[in-house]
């Protein structure tokens, strides 16, 4: 067992094994899709040359838009499913990422290896203590002068939070354990691991109404389903996005 693992539930690649399986139904080309990836390029800027590390890679889908511009892309996740997914999507794709089967949070690689460090919709699936520790290991392989981006869900999105205990109730939540962040947490957790928070800020305010029963139909009845509205900045919005820069000296920590 991982020395981490306490800081997560027991069967977590269980769990990401079988989210892996839904992964054939993303449409990069969708506008909630197409806004993230915009709201990520105006955190992160042009990735042509950089190296990026998406920790908790998912399926992969964002950091292989990434590699159409050019970046150097390694993919980090738990999952053997979810990385092999990521993989298929990037061979066929005649992309190329280096795939690394290891737990994010004490991963193998040197300090400050990373131009940009990221992911989404990973950290909220930690304990507290598990966040800490996601924040600062992520933060260890940020090079000097690099970028620390986390995206997650936004616990103000009351619509999403509604649908979520609906979905719980019916027992077709298939996330596993899930502790959605606000600003105001996610700045707390970051202090706490001694990263400086650059900015912390929610935005598309659409996503959430998707998981009420009917709620995509009824965005898309009120034409709200396009990429400007996935894009709005809102307090309510769906994503949460916290970005950290690394001083270019290397010293870490919050000042104050």
């Amino acid at each position: 067992m991982h020395r981490n693992s306490q800081y997560q539930q027991s069967n977590l690649v269980e769990v990401w094994d079988k989210v892996a399986e839904a992964y054939r139904r993303i449409d990069p080309s969708a506008p909630d899709h197409q806004a993230y990836l915009d709201h990520f390029l105006a955190c992160v800027g042009p990735p042509e040359g950089r190296s990026f590390c998406e920790v908790g890679c998912g399926s992969g889908t964002a950091s292989a838009a990434l590699a159409r511009m050019r970046a150097r892309i390694t993919l980090v996740d738990i999952s053997p499913r979810a990385l092999a997914f990521a993989r298929g999507q990037f061979v066929k794709s005649g992309l190329r990422a280096d795939y690394v089967l290891q737990n994010g949070l004490g991963m193998g690689f040197r300090d400050g290896a990373f131009d940009v460090v990221w992911n989404g919709g990973v950290i909220e699936h930690f304990s507290d203590e598990g966040k800490v520790a996601l924040i600062r290991e992520m933060w260890r392989v940020t090079r000097p002068g690099g970028l620390l981006v986390i995206l997650a869900p936004n616990a103000e999105d009351w619509p999403f939070r509604l649908g979520k205990w609906i979905a719980e109730r019916r027992g077709k939540w298939i996330f596993g354990f899930e502790d959605d962040l606000s600003a105001r947490r996610f700045r707390a957790l970051a202090k706490a691991a001694a990263v400086p928070c650059d900015e912390c800020s929610a935005h598309n305010p659409i996503v959430g109404w998707w998981f009420l029963p009917f709620g995509r139909a009824l965005t898309d009845r009120l034409g709200l389903n396009t990429r400007g509205w996935h894009a709005k900045a809102s307090r309510f919005g769906h994503v949460l996005c916290f970005t950290a820069r690394k001083p270019p000296d290397g010293k870490d920590g919050v000042r104050g």
